[in-house]
């Protein structure tokens, strides 16, 4: 056939180099866009994983009092997910440490690390090697340190016999800003006594028994710890654990991922009068 013949057909062409960069620029757009998104997903996954964790936690413990009577002691990095004690004088337990890891043995929970330790949704052996354990699930339970009533809640129908006034008085004790803070920011902290301070709505749960929490997805990477996230790990402030909502990294401020959990002391009361050990 003579081309000649057909003077307006076009002969077809590429795409022009133009053509090809913009749409490689349009395809990394669309790509960057999915991940961003498949990474926030998996992350609110993640999260939503170790609020299940620390929920089962919170139940066992719980069971622990209806059973025995008190609260397990803190673990420490040396004693393979058991509580350590520190000594036990007239039936009176007192804790090595008031705040360590959850004695996930203790309590007996299933899936433990090779440390016998129960960790969060973002599980590996970061830091395990060398003691820090920054994968693993976090425990304080209020000592009651300097009151009359010192080691209550890890002692045996809080370490008294039982009678009516126990309760209330081991609830004073607390009360009297002895016990456990979460704070909705490291921000204010009171160093004196050991509370949230007096900046409006940033006391999420005062003078509790129990705080559980995780360090989150960054617990390895300790040197980009906000402010808030130092605070839970090596507290300026003791006695107090900061929560709020996630913050991603790069945010203001530094981010934040850390989960927490906390046990009010009339929960525990409740389980004391359930198994019999107080009135």
């Amino acid at each position: 056939m003579n081309p000649a013949a057909h003077p307006h057909r076009r002969r077809p062409r590429g795409f022009t180099l133009v053509e090809v960069a913009i749409s490689l620029v349009l395809l990394a757009l669309a790509t960057g866009t999915v991940v961003a998104v498949l990474q926030q997903q998996l992350v609110q996954h993640k999260m939503s994983d170790t609020d299940a964790i620390l929920a089962q936690a919170h139940d066992a413990l719980l069971s622990y009092v209806t059973t025995y009577g008190y609260l397990p002691c803190p673990a420490t990095a040396n004693t393979q997910g058991r509580e350590d004690v520190a000594r036990i004088v007239n039936g009176v337990r007192t804790c090595t440490a008031e705040s360590g890891f959850l004695p996930a043995v203790t309590l007996g929970l299933p899936n433990l690390d090779a440390w016998g330790l129960l960790e969060g949704a973002w599980h590996d052996a970061s830091g395990s090697t060398n003691g820090t354990h920054l994968r693993a699930i976090r425990y304080a339970v209020a000592g009651l340190a300097g009151t009359p009533y010192a080691g209550a809640l890890t002692s045996p129908g809080l370490g008294l016999p039982a009678s009516p006034g126990i309760r209330a008085a081991v609830q004073a004790q607390l009360n009297a800003n002895s016990g456990l803070f979460v704070c909705a920011s490291s921000a204010g902290l009171l160093t004196t006594n050991n509370r949230c301070g007096l900046t409006a709505n940033n006391t999420v749960a005062a003078n509790t028994a129990v705080i559980l929490w995780s360090l989150g997805e960054d617990a390895p990477y300790i040197a980009q710890f906000s402010t808030d996230e130092t605070q839970n790990y090596t507290p300026t402030v003791a006695r107090v654990v900061v929560s709020h909502a996630y913050v991603p990294r790069g945010a203001a401020g530094g981010p934040f991922d850390d989960r927490v959990s906390y046990i009010a002391f009339a929960a525990v009361a409740e389980r004391l009068v359930y198994g019999g050990f107080v009135q």
